[in-house]
């Protein structure tokens, strides 16, 4: 039996809304302009009040929205990053008896920044178990219908990209094996006076097979994708989104489109580890595609001064991924440094200028921005109408 408005009315205003009661209608939210929002501003607190059949893919998405975050945090550090070993001092030859004290002192000083490196180890392990985890889960026979929504793709792509960035920063830092040289030869000297330091000895050595390997993030997280061999699915519904976005420009921002470009090359050589998932990954997505992708964005930039080349990706990973050097067309593809001058002019290098542009908007004040917009502009007016 309907209940007159009224009544309802009356009977809600004898209700006592103090401040530590739940309010019925909550706080309002702001509404998303993008052509497909992928960020809750409640974090989907509100599903199990609907009893819908999401609580596990939006108990997920948390977890991996929670890992982007602290990736961006681990990433900032990585980049910010600046050599200390310069900064130490040195004894003359008049105090040498007070070296041993120098070296206390140099290994606690190092060894506060070498535990920010540990903390980024352990992270990145904890982020690949649970990627490899939530792809695995995708994989099981009753969740191949649908498939992973689009949000939830978004969210496996950026933490995807977080890795990727801290694999690059890892490889380009060249102040980060100098500082952990010295760790070690003042730890070497340092442990002489300690009685049980096997397990700081061994935890040294995983710092430095960790910091010592060349893409170590990403060769960690494909031991984690494959410890069950069902994930290939998932990693071509992630390159077939990839690619279509990039595409049909589904993408409105270049950051957005950035992530595509970056995690593009990682996912196709991950797919590509046998030749059956090989076959079956070009049944649906044509390596024509992939080449003209690559081809268009010869550069793009992971840090405001950092870039890399999804062409040179390809070429270094498959030095680890045996299987995937077979496919000669994609090994072909030039990187920048390799390009002779007169083929450079048959790329199209003026979105990359563009794009550039845009990503130095966003990151840089107005006036390094100027000035690195006049050195580009100087550059591409030297290249293009010089050049014959």
């Amino acid at each position: 039996m309907a209940v007159p408005v009224e009544e309802a009315i009356a009977a809600l205003s004898t209700f006592s809304l103090e401040d530590d009661q739940p309010d019925v209608q909550g706080p309002g939210v702001w509404v998303s302009t993008e052509r497909g929002a992928t960020n809750s501003p409640i974090e989907y607190t509100d599903v199990s009040a609907y009893r819908l059949s999401l609580s596990e893919d939006t108990k997920a998405l948390n977890q991996l929205n929670t890992l982007i975050l602290e990736g961006k945090d681990m990433a900032s550090v990585l980049y910010t990053y600046r050599s200390c070993v310069k900064a130490l001092p040195q004894l003359p030859d008049s105090m040498k008896q007070s070296q041993a004290d120098l070296y206390l002192e140099t290994y606690q000083v190092l060894d506060l920044e070498m535990s920010r490196l540990r903390e980024i180890q352990r992270w990145q392990a904890s982020a690949a178990s649970k990627l490899a985890a939530d792809m695995q889960r995708f994989s099981r026979p009753e969740r191949r219908i649908n498939g992973p929504t689009i949000t939830h793709l978004w969210s496996m792509l950026k933490l995807l990209d977080i890795l990727v960035q801290l694999d690059h920063l890892k490889n380009a830092k060249a102040s980060i094996p100098n500082d952990f040289s010295w760790y070690k030869r003042t730890f070497t000297q340092v442990s002489m006076q300690w009685q049980d330091n096997d397990s700081l000895r061994e935890e040294l050595d995983d710092l430095q097979i960790f910091l010592s390997t060349r893409w170590a993030i990403l060769l960690n997280l494909h031991v984690e994708m494959f410890r069950v061999n069902n994930v290939e699915d998932i990693l071509q519904v992630l390159i077939v989104f990839a690619v279509e976005s990039l595409e049909l420009d589904f993408a409105l921002l270049f950051p957005e489109r950035h992530i595509l470009l970056r995690v593009l090359p990682v996912l196709v050589v991950l797919a590509t580890s046998s030749e059956k998932d090989s076959e079956s990954l070009y049944k649906r997505v044509k390596i024509n595609r992939l080449i003209t992708i690559f081809k268009n964005d010869l550069v793009i930039p992971a840090f405001p001064d950092l870039h890399l080349s999804p062409a040179a990706i390809l070429k270094e990973l498959s030095m680890y991924f045996p299987k995937f050097t077979a496919q000669t067309r994609l090994l072909t593809l030039p990187a920048p440094h390799e390009l002779p001058p007169r083929e450079a002019q048959e790329y199209p290098l003026t979105p990359f200028y563009f794009n550039l542009f845009i990503y130095l908007i966003e990151s840089l004040d107005k006036m390094i921005l100027l000035l690195c917009l006049l050195f580009f502009l100087v550059d591409f007016f030297l290249s293009h109408v010089f050049f014959f």
